[in-house]
Order: C-alpha cells, then structure tokens, then sequence
C-alpha cells in the first residue's frame, strides 16, 4: 500500500469537474425557472437551432450524451410539441429530429439568457485571458482525446492478445 497522499482537489480532471458542474447548475436553474427546460432539452434545441435537423445518434455523440438521455429529451420536447421527428430515409433504424416553429420560440427566448450567462461568467478575464484560457481548453481536449486513444488502442491490444492466448490454449488441448 502506498503512502503517498495527494488533495484531490488539485487535480485537474477535479478542478475541471467542479467547474462544469458549477456550471451545469447555474444554466439549470435558469432554464427551470425561465423556460421550464432541461438543460438536455436546451442542448438539443441549442442544437437543432444552429446545426438544423439532426438524428439522435449526432445528438448524442455532439453532447456526449448516453443514446437514452437524447431518446428522454427528445420524448420530452415531443410532448411539449417543440420537436418532430421523422424516420431517417436512407436509413429507416435513424430517427431524425428536427425543431418546430413553438421550438424556435422557445428557443429565441432562451439564448438570450445563455449568451448573458456566458457574458457574466467570462467577464472576470480580459480579452486576452479568455482566448488563452479558450486556447489551452482546446489544447487539453486534445491530449485528452490522445490518451483516450492510447488506452483504448491497449484495451484493444490486450483483448487480441488474450484472444490469441485463448485460441493457443484451446487448440494445444
């Protein structure tokens, strides 16, 4: 067993945690009270909006989001009627979803509140504090998304192996 200690609290992937649910919370309030939404609501209308019709898998894949988050969102703005969704032509098993005209209001009326919270939230940095700050963000998704890679490539690797081991057991009995 290992006796060295560390705060936790000072590790990166904490501090970074910390921040996005500080974050997650204050944009949920608001959009509870102003425009009785989830914040997963408001990430596909966001989207929608901006990107246009989208299928649930881009959906999920853009926020990250397990596939049954997006289908409980997407069921949610259907009953509210904010959304539509069609089946995929080319691929009849996609769902399309794509915003209705009350969806588009709803979200004209929301963004104006994001955009605010993103303005008092960064006007604590200068210009050039927020381009480095947003500038060392993409650079960290990066390496990020590089380890990820790498482990998943030597997840893969191990698993080959231990096929191959399995294979060789199984045919020297």
């Amino acid at each position: 067993m290992s006796s060295m200690k560390i705060d936790p609290s000072t590790l990166l992937a904490y501090r970074v945690l910390a921040l996005s649910q500080q974050l997650y919370r204050g944009i949920e309030v608001v959009l509870e009270d102003e425009l009785n939404l989830s914040v997963r609501q408001w990430r596909v209308l966001l989207m929608l909006a901006n990107l246009g019709p989208q299928s649930m898998q881009a959906i999920s894949e853009f926020w990250r989001y397990d596939k049954s988050q997006v289908s409980r969102a997407v069921s949610e703005l259907l009953q509210r009627a904010l959304v539509n969704t069609t089946a995929c032509a080319q691929d009849r098993r996609r769902t399309i979803v794509t915003l209705t005209a009350q969806g588009h209001r709803i979200y004209e009326r929301g963004l104006p509140l994001s955009l605010a919270r993103q303005q008092r939230l960064t006007e604590c940095l200068s210009p050039d504090a927020l381009r480095t700050f947003e500038n060392t963000l993409d650079i960290l998704n990066r390496q990020a998304q590089a380890l990820l890679r790498e482990q998943l490539e030597k997840r893969a690797a191990g698993a080959q192996q231990g096929k191959a081991k399995t294979n060789a057991n199984a045919s020297s009995a």
